[in-house]
């Protein structure tokens, strides 16, 4: 893999700024990196690693420096999300990078970043304890500042996580929780839907990796008992039974989606080459009808996006 390369395709995709609107040029860019990304082992590219901490510095720098009014979404590794509020900034599913199996990667933050992230980052979220959605350092130099950490207790446990707030119990005029249920091959564990309302009143849906009907239909009780509705929602297609919770929301809320949980290069297999979850070229298709109607866009790496 060959960093200019990477860096010379990602040039042109920062002259298209990503907005709630079709974009046949950002298509063609994402789907050239959809094929750099695709290489066998580039999880373990050094070129690949260092574009991606790059990327990362370059979201932290815009971060600090924004204070613009109308609130802003920034997108990193897999399910990070990075949302700046008014004067709160706050994190959900930022993860470590490449969750490493024998060393066996170069997508990783590295210790000045996890600081950086830790000075700016005013309350940290977590919807479940899979090691892809959490990241226990960023979580241990939060605790150490005295930031709020919100997780299932059952995360909280599992990663000896200080200090941090059980979603179950949380109390916040700006973020409300539902404990749900994780379904997978290992029985599934405990997991939080969340809905953030931002300063200009728009409310913000995260609901983790609850893929099937009985959990994502209370999830929809939920909101409909809190009298809420889902302007913004960032979530992976991905859904084990029911009905397609990408289209319930967009017909239910008028939601924008940004997808999330893409080219999570633990779930793929040693030495294969595609894609590792949803590439950016199957986001297009499975989004494809809310794309159409200007209501979903793809973040790369350290991209943003207004949520006006």
């Amino acid at each position: 893999m060959k960093y200019l390369e990477l860096t010379a395709t990602f040039d042109e995709l920062k002259n298209i700024p990503p907005v709630f609107a079709v974009s046949p040029e950002r298509e063609n860019i994402l789907r050239r990196l959809d094929t750099i990304f695709g290489e066998p082992d580039s999880e373990i590219s050094a070129a690949l690693g260092r574009f991606y901490r790059e990327r990362v510095d370059a979201a932290l720098t815009e971060i600090k420096a924004y204070h613009g009014k109308t609130p802003r979404l920034w997108k990193f590794y897999s399910s990070g999300i990075i949302i700046k509020s008014d004067a709160r900034t706050f994190a959900v599913d930022v993860n470590d990078g490449c969750v490493p199996v024998q060393g066996r990667t170069e997508i990783l933050l590295r210790p000045g970043q996890i600081r950086k992230l830790a000075d700016i980052i005013d309350e940290y979220y977590c919807t479940h304890s899979h090691s892809d959605h959490i990241s226990p350092s960023l979580c241990d130099t939060l605790a150490r500042r005295g930031k709020r950490i919100v997780m299932p207790a059952e995360s909280i446990r599992r990663w000896m996580i200080c200090g941090a707030v059980p979603a179950e119990k949380l109390r916040s005029d700006h973020c409300r929780a539902f404990l749900n249920w994780q379904g997978d091959a290992s029985g599934g564990l405990d997991c939080a839907m969340y809905l953030f309302t931002l300063s200009n009143g728009k409310n913000v849906f995260s609901r983790g990796d609850i893929y099937h009907k009985e959990g994502f239909d209370a999830c929809m009780d939920k909101l409909r008992s809190w009298k809420k509705t889902a302007d913004y929602a960032f979530l992976t297609p991905y859904f084990t039974s029911g009905d397609d919770p990408v289209d319930v929301l967009g017909k239910k809320f008028s939601c924008r989606f940004i997808p999330i949980h893409e080219w999570e290069f633990s779930h793929r297999a040693f030495g294969k080459s595609g894609p590792a979850t949803q590439c950016y070229n199957e986001l297009y298709k499975d989004f494809q009808q809310w794309y159409r109607l200007g209501r979903m866009q793809i973040l790369a790496w350290g991209e943003s996006i207004d949520l006006a």
